[in-house]
């Protein structure tokens, strides 16, 4: 089976087992991550760069609550043009989002563009090398790179445990997370 044809069938299993999750179940295990989540995140400093949650992805708003009540500062991506890395725009909660490309909320493009030392990342799957699949355009493939041009970045995969899947393929363009953040553990990724 072909690479591409093998991450078609395990996103499928991923978003299939993340949408099973739901009623009380989804809501403790959310808190649990986001516990786990903000734990990992207070030992970084910098700009935050979170997501909006998208379909019935992780939502990262108690993350987002306790950062900024911690005072770190904050962003969300604007999508850009297929091929294009996202562009962060700071943010706090509470904040005015408009609708951007693919329908999903963003900062207004009056807000400061800025880059983000570390990221917050939906994977769709993941695996414990800290490879991630996401819906398939690449945007953090191509945005982790252009930040770590500009400075170290600490990219934290943030999702449910029935996400992961054993050994991703992982293709010349992918790049690992240093970690993952589940209601189940943190997953250190060797090597990050």
């Amino acid at each position: 089976m072909a690479s591409t044809d093998q991450k078609t069938e395990l996103r499928r299993k991923a978003m299939a087992a993340r949408a099973e999750l739901r009623g009380p179940a989804r809501h403790e295990a959310t808190a649990k991550a986001a516990a786990r989540a903000f734990e990992r995140l207070s030992g970084t400093t910098g700009i935050v760069g979170l997501y909006e949650a998208f379909r019935d992805e992780i939502h990262p708003g108690e993350v987002a609550r306790r950062l900024a009540a911690g005072g770190r500062r904050l962003a969300l991506p604007a999508t850009p043009k297929f091929g294009q890395p996202l562009v962060f725009r700071a943010w706090a909660p509470g904040d005015p989002l408009v609708q951007g490309r693919m329908n999903i909320p963003e900062p207004s493009p009056d807000a400061p563009e800025v880059y983000p030392q570390v990221l917050l990342v939906p994977p769709v799957a993941f695996d414990r090398r800290g490879y991630r699949i996401g819906y398939g355009a690449g945007f953090y493939d191509r945005t982790i790179p252009m930040l770590r041009a500009r400075h170290p970045v600490f990219a934290l995969g943030y999702a449910f445990a029935c996400q992961e899947t054993e050994d991703l393929p992982a293709e010349h363009h992918d790049v690992p997370l240093d970690a993952i953040a589940t209601e189940a553990e943190i997953i250190a990724v060797a090597g990050a």
